[in-house]
Order: structure tokens, then C-alpha cells, then sequence
């Protein structure tokens, strides 16, 4: 089935689940010291080293997964959940033409996402990342569309640009701890955007060492957290 026959076949009958789907308690945030680490576009073939990574330094993540990667890589799907990661949704297509086509295809897409992630794992989320960030495309409109069925948007305060500098790992070193360190003068926790691929697999223990001698601790994002977007959006 085409991503077009998927959307068309379950446009009606998705909803967000009322239920939770993350663990029942989460540490409540200390301003500045908490952080929260997640990952685009996956899973991947790589996922299951990048999992191997966060569990040698027990550290969590947040995982905004693409619906047909799901279905490609289960079996790291329901290892997140296992390991106490925490689950999101980044859409069917990451096309922009197709996301962002209107509001009904980025609800459309969400729930399409939401749906398989919970054929695999049986549980599904309410937290969300539309394609490319929530600027400039996801207005109004598409946030009273999507977050009006119970969604929460999240973007980042922290660019890897892992995407861009792929093995350039000193690089994405640099400009993460940049850009956490600004955020220490207002004492903002930081959410860190990376992907889901082989690029970052070699930068990130050096990251998570350093953040972890700074004092950072980890967190999931869950429902309960405020959401961070760029459009200050706190549905």
C-alpha cells in the first residue's frame, strides 16, 4: 500500500490515544540542569548502535520516528520502549509537498504514524515534530488542526547540524556545547535536535561524556512536559 492508500484507509478511524503512553512518573525538570536528547528521521540501520551508545552511558533519549522506517525496523522499535526511551512521531513522508499539502495531510500523517507505532509496540504518543522543524510551515491553521486532536509540539533550542557536517564530529561537538552553554546563563534546558544515522554514532559518547561532567541528567519528553516549540504553542 502507497502512503497515499495508508492515509486514505486510516484517516478516519486514527485518534492520539488517551491513555498514556510514556512511563507513569518523570522527574520533574530543574531548570537548567535537566536535558533533554533527541533523534529524527529514524529508525535506521544504525539504530541499533546508537541504542548500544545510550545504554553504556545509561542515558535516555526521545526518538520522532517516520512511519515506513518503523515498519522497516520493529525490532528497534520495540527496543526504545524496552529501554525506557521516549517516543515521538515525525509523519509518513518527510516530504514537504506532501506534509505540508494542507492541515487534514499533516493530521493525516501523524495519525498514519502514530498508528503503526502502535501496531508495533502497542502503545502510542501525543508528542510530535512535523518534518523540517515547525517553522515556518506549521501555522495556525495546521496547529489548531493537529494539536486540537491532542497533540504537543516539540522543535529544539539546541542544532546538532549533524545532518550537515555528517563526519565532521569535532565540528557537531563544538556546536552542541555552544549552544548548550548559552543556554546556561538563563538556565534553559536544552533540547538537542540530532538524527537517526551512521554520523552521529561517532560524536556522540564524546558528547554525552562532556554533558555528563557538567552535570546534565537525561530525560524522555512525555505528555506531562511543557512542549518547546518555536511558536511558543503550549498545547
Amino acid at each position: 500500500m502507497d502512503d497515499a492508500g495508508f492515509l486514505s484507509k486510516y484517516k478516519s478511524e486514527l485518534t492520539p490515544p488517551v491513555t498514556p503512553e510514556e512511563p507513569a512518573k518523570t522527574p520533574v525538570a530543574k531548570p537548567g540542569t535537566t536535558l533533554y536528547l533527541t533523534f529524527d528521521d529514524g529508525p535506521s540501520a544504525t539504530t541499533s548502535e546508537l541504542l548500544d551508545i545510550l545504554d553504556k552511558y545509561d542515558v535516555k533519549a526521545t526518538f520522532f520516528m517516520i512511519g515506513p522506517n518503523m515498519n522497516r525496523y520493529p525490532s528497534q522499535v520495540k527496543r526504545i520502549v524496552e529501554m525506557g526511551s521516549g517516543l515521538g512521531l515525525h509523519g509518513m513522508t518527510h516530504r514537504k509537498e506532501k506534509f505540508y499539502a494542507s492541515a487534514s495531510a499533516a493530521l493525516a500523517e501523524m495519525n498514519g504514524d502514530n498508528a503503526i507505532l502502535t501496531k508495533i509496540t502497542g502503545k502510542g504518543t501525543t508528542l510530535i515534530r512535523p518534518p523540517y522543524g515547525s517553522k515556518p510551515y506549521f501555522t495556525k491553521t495546521f496547529r489548531d488542526k493537529v494539536l486540537g486532536q491532542g497533540y504537543h509540539l516539540w522543535d529544539w533550542n539546541v542544532d546538532s547540524d549533524d545532518w550537515k557536517y555528517k563526519e565532521d564530529s569535532a565540528t557537531i561537538y563544538t556546536t552542541v556545547m555552544n549552544q548548550v552553554h548559552k543556554l546556561q546563563h538563563s538556565r534553559t534546558n536544552p533540547v538537542i535536535l540530532m538524527h537517526d544515522q551512521k554520523a552521529t554514532l561517532k560524536v556522540l559518547p564524546r558528547l554525552l561524556e562532556s554533558l555528563k561532567k557538567e552535570g546534565y541528567t537525561f530525560e524522555i519528553i512525555t505528555k506531562d512536559v511543557e512542549p518547546l516549540n518555536f511558536w511558543r504553542d503550549k498545547r
